[in-house]
């Protein structure tokens, strides 16, 4: 059984590996349409969410709480943004570690159990950080466990939905026996792992 909870922990320490490299915050990134800056704004928005919609809380309430917040995350710099990112990253994982992976969370398409979003932060935490290493000609590698577990979630969640409003389409070539389940992963949510990290 995937101990998400532990996932989550790891995901966010592969940002303690990457973000100490960054030096160049406009450069271009494997999601085409962000710069790091932009990946690690939203990063850090995705995660101010977490605490209060695990308390409870419905998109429209914890919008209201954090309204000043992701406004300013909209101008800061690179350097600003880690430090909101080192800022969140415990109350986050706390709010995982005291949140029932039974309960129910109130998401913008809906009602979802809490495993569900939690598998779907661990995702974005790892692809991400990805993002941010690859942009910087880093090659970050992610562990066995991780690679795994954000595999069967892009299959699982992605299978019946590809949600082209997000990603760009699959790049073939990465499902073979000799490929990473991490390359696979990437290649899935239209990523090439052949054309990054670009030193």
């Amino acid at each position: 059984m995937t101990d998400w909870i532990a996932l989550q922990s790891r995901a966010a320490d592969l940002y303690d590996e990457v973000l100490p490299a960054v030096t160049d915050w406009d450069a271009a990134t494997p999601c085409s349409d962000w710069t790091t800056r932009e990946v690690l704004a939203h990063v850090v928005d995705e995660q101010l969410w977490v605490p209060g919609l695990l308390a409870g809380g419905t998109v429209d309430e914890v919008a209201e709480d954090l309204e000043d917040r992701l406004r300013r995350l909209r101008d800061a710099d690179g350097p600003d943004l880690v430090g909101d990112w080192q800022s969140v990253r415990a109350p986050v994982s706390a709010a995982w570690r005291g949140t029932p992976d039974d309960d129910e969370v109130h998401l913008s398409y809906g009602r979802a159990p809490v495993k569900h979003y939690l598998a779907q932060q661990v995702f974005d935490l790892a692809v991400h950080a990805w993002d941010l290493a690859a942009s910087q000609g880093m090659d970050l590698r992610w562990g066995d466990q991780l690679e795994r577990a954000v595999l069967d979630f892009v299959r699982a969640d992605l299978a019946d939905n590809p949600a082209p409003q997000l990603f760009d389409p699959p790049v073939p070539g990465f499902d073979g026996p000799d490929v990473s389940a991490r390359d696979t992963a990437l290649a899935l949510t239209g990523r090439d792992p052949s054309d990054w990290p670009r030193l």
